[in-house]
């Protein structure tokens, strides 16, 4: 395969392929794109051969061996530079065909979220417990749908505005009014302020910019609560996650496989100062903000030192139109410190088609078969270990459904008990498997697993597991112990009280 081959193929697997994979094989969705990901690293490694890429894969390869439990978060970092390599020689090469993908992303990305809005495909809503349906498409989140539709929109309007032909600029145009509708149906106040901004630039005639924008503002100003309880809750996860900054976390961070845990320590430090805010308790995945993200998971010496080879290695050379392209940095900015770009493989993938829309190498990667060779084999293993982590997340699904539809324990037990053969989410899977135990009448085994999974994970519920097996076993000391941490991390929470009031 030639490397201009290698390129293209590695963009259309990125671009749409990414976005789409969705599958009932996982009950998350993160591990099934982070393999479409991995599938496309050695395309990517192929098509630009990079000295600097290939030193950051090993590198964090041999961090995947120190946080063996992150696959995701160091993943996202490694594969940056091989990723927007890739791009941005394909996005000099052929800009008309990026955008030609980025269209059609965004045309099925919006129609398959409409069509699972209106029943037509059976996606999943019931998880966000919201009293109105949302769209989430092939996404499995609406800010996530959102977010990467905000990205790849100005591409799209790039594209309307110098196509040729009359019948792409109409496939242009359908693009950007599905992919506003889709943005506006997620009912994201951080995406309709994003939106708003983006209308203004994309229409050049201001008497109709201004009512577009108007227009998406509307939810924001209908459901103006809504959008004043976001924002303080955004301000609430940024004051915790400040809680973490130390001395040693400034400068070598706690690894991004322990934010959200830690978060829960954090959190449970704040509520004690401030019980008045107990009312925005919550368990983030991420910090929603990908600047506390990066210094917290790898501190601000690696993050100083990315910073200034980026500088050293990378010259200004948009590939979009100025408006278009101040759109694109728009919709970045906001997203990245509202909501962060980095928890989802598909916005991260948005994220650095931005970047490359921006950036371009100083000097051209040198075509070299060794350097291409050596790329080609750190991605294959990085795509063995996103095959291990879906494994994982099979047996993680098998095991819940055992338990749940057909009552079968032992089962169950055999899935779970699989999974934890490999470094993945240990936290979830050893409390699954310490309730298992506790089903099958073996309470001391069950609060063995779930003293661990405590450690590894301080959530509520673990504890509340906890307590109740401590309680099965024959050990009241323990089970109020276990109760007062989960009241620690859960302040008034009532199930809690009771049980140390009972005692």
């Amino acid at each position: 395969m030639t490397r201009s081959a290698a390129r293209r193929a590695a963009a259309a697997v990125l671009l749409v392929l990414l976005p789409l994979a969705t599958s009932p094989f996982t009950v998350d969705l993160r591990p099934q794109k982070t393999l479409v990901l991995a599938l496309a690293l050695p395309l990517c490694a192929w098509g630009a051969p990079s000295l600097v890429a290939t030193l950051v894969a090993v590198l964090g390869l041999l961090a995947l061996l120190v946080w063996p439990s992150a696959p995701w978060e160091i993943l996202a970092v490694a594969a940056a530079p091989t990723v927007f390599g890739a791009l941005s020689e394909l996005l000099a090469e052929d800009r008309a065909f990026v955008f030609r993908l980025a269209r059609r992303a965004v045309l099925a990305a919006s129609a398959l979220a409409l069509a699972g809005a209106i029943g037509l495909l059976p996606f999943e809503t019931g998880a966000f417990h919201l009293p109105y349906p949302v769209l989430v498409g092939t996404f499995g989140n609406p800010n996530h749908l959102a977010a990467f539709l905000l990205l790849v929109l100005p591409l799209c309007a790039a594209d309307r505005a110098s196509a040729t032909r009359r019948e792409d600029r109409i496939e242009g145009t359908v693009a950007l009014i599905l992919g506003a509708t889709t943005i506006l149906l997620c009912r994201s106040h951080l995406a309709a302020l994003a939106l708003a901004a983006e209308m203004l630039l994309f229409v050049p005639r201001a008497a109709l910019a201004a009512p577009l924008a108007g227009l998406a503002l509307v939810p924001i100003a209908l459901a103006s609560d809504g959008f004043v309880r976001a924002f303080e809750g955004r301000l609430y996860l940024l004051v915790v996650h400040v809680r973490g900054l130390s001395a040693r976390t400034l400068l070598l961070g706690v690894g991004p496989d322990a934010i959200a845990p830690r978060f829960l320590d954090w959190q449970a430090e704040h509520l004690a100062a401030h019980p008045d805010a107990a009312r925005l308790w919550t368990f983030p995945e991420h910090p929603h903000d990908d600047l506390a993200a990066l210094v917290l998971a790898f501190g601000l010496l690696p993050a100083a030192l990315a910073l200034f080879l980026a500088r050293r290695r990378l010259r200004l050379a948009p590939a979009l139109p100025r408006r278009e392209l101040r759109a694109a940095w728009i919709a970045f900015a906001l997203l990245a410190l509202g909501a962060g770009l980095s928890a989802s493989p598909a916005t991260w993938i948005a994220a650095l088609v931005v970047l490359a829309c921006t950036f371009r190498p100083r000097a051209p990667a040198p075509a070299s078969f060794h350097l291409a060779r050596a790329g080609f084999a750190c991605a294959l293993a990085w795509a063995l270990v996103a095959f291990a982590q879906l494994l994982s997340a099979y047996h993680h699904r098998e095991a819940l459904r055992a338990a749940t539809t057909s009552g079968d324990t032992r089962a169950a037990l055999h899935h779970t008990r699989t999974a934890l053969r490999f470094p993945f989410d240990r936290g979830r899977l050893l409390h699954l498997e310490g309730r298992l135990l506790l089903e099958a009448g073996r309470p001391r085994d069950a609060a063995d697993k779930l003293h661990e999974a405590a450690r590894l994970l301080p959530h509520p519920i673990v504890w509340k597991a906890l307590a109740a097996a401590e309680r099965a076993a024959g050990r009241p000391e323990a089970a109020v112990a276990a109760a007062r941490a989960w009241l620690r991390y859960r302040p008034g929470d009532p199930e809690a009280k009771a049980l140390l009031e009972g005692r």
